[in-house]
């Protein structure tokens, strides 16, 4: 029982900074961004954060840097993808490797070699104590309960509102958006803006939760799997919840059994990419809910 718990509280301890990218990431695409370089707004609102708890600003301050760092990675994209036209995958992918490569510079030039403090969680009374599942549910993180909010939020977004309508219009045509009296531009980068932010809080989350400290490249790869996360769950809100936990309880897998069950940690590391590709192939064939302009 002591190793279940520990598997689900590790694995929702992982899915939050994954939830967190796949629902700006989820924001873009629906308005027709393929956004390459999440990965770069992450790392970019991972090492914001470290530094400014390491500058004493403490967690407030540090997840409004990292929001607003990241926002203006995307600001980037949005500028040379959307208004001048830049080919979106080049560009993203000039984030990719632009900016992780200037955080592990600075990193290295500051010369931090501390860990930044770890949050505190927060218990809920009398639901922390339900067994097994009280702990992993109830007693988290500010990053846990702030994903859950904002994943309800996303949604009411895209079911209730017409903003979200306008966002979901834009991914499919640009052009009858436009003809509506809605800039289409602007829309994508207020997506692009949104989403810049989101993936920035969940590289606080990476630093000074799940991980508790930055090291050079640690996105390792991650915005890669959110962008698979978010075309997996056919662009809705369930469907990145769903596939967040999935990749989560595979990197808790490889945290809690790699040692025990004498299976190289290597192999354990490649399942959440074995797993990403297995469903992608399957999900090829699923066109349903794609915006038609995505990446155009």
């Amino acid at each position: 029982m002591d190793l279940l718990e520990a598997i689900l509280n590790t694995s929702l301890r992982l899915m939050v900074p994954l939830l967190l990218a796949a629902l700006g990431e989820l924001i873009a695409e629906r308005a027709g961004v393929l956004n390459i370089g999440l990965e770069g707004m992450i790392t970019a609102g991972a090492f914001s954060a470290y530094a400014a708890v390491m500058l004493g600003w403490g967690w407030p301050a540090a997840i409004i840097a990292a929001l607003v760092i990241g926002a203006a990675v995307a600001a980037v994209m949005a500028i040379g993808a959307v208004w001048m036209g830049g080919n979106q995958i080049l560009v993203g992918f000039a984030l990719f490797i632009l900016v992780p490569g200037i955080a592990n510079f600075l990193y290295v030039q500051i010369g931090w070699t501390d860990g930044s403090p770890a949050l505190n969680t927060f218990a809920v009374p009398l639901l922390s104590e339900i067994p097994v599942f009280g702990p992993a549910l109830f007693e988290q993180t500010v990053f846990f309960y702030l994903a859950a909010l904002l994943a309800a939020a996303v949604w009411f977004l895209f079911a209730r509102t017409r903003a979200g309508v306008v966002v979901t219009a834009t991914g499919h045509s640009p052009v009858s958006v436009n003809n509506r009296g809605s800039s289409s531009r602007r829309v994508r980068t207020y997506a692009l803006l949104a989403c810049g932010a989101l993936a920035g809080i969940a590289g606080a989350a990476m630093s000074l939760g799940s991980v508790g400290s930055y090291v050079p490249n640690i996105v390792g790869g991650r915005g890669l799997i959110v962008i698979a996360i978010v075309i997996l769950g056919r662009w809705t809100v369930p469907g990145a919840v769903a596939g967040a936990l999935l990749i989560a309880v595979l990197d808790s897998l490889q945290l809690n059994l790699a040692e025990q069950s004498g299976i190289p940690l290597q192999l354990f590391s490649t399942l959440p990419w074995l797993v990403v590709i297995a469903m992608l192939v399957v999900s090829a064939r699923l066109r349903s809910n794609v915006p038609r302009t995505l990446a155009q």
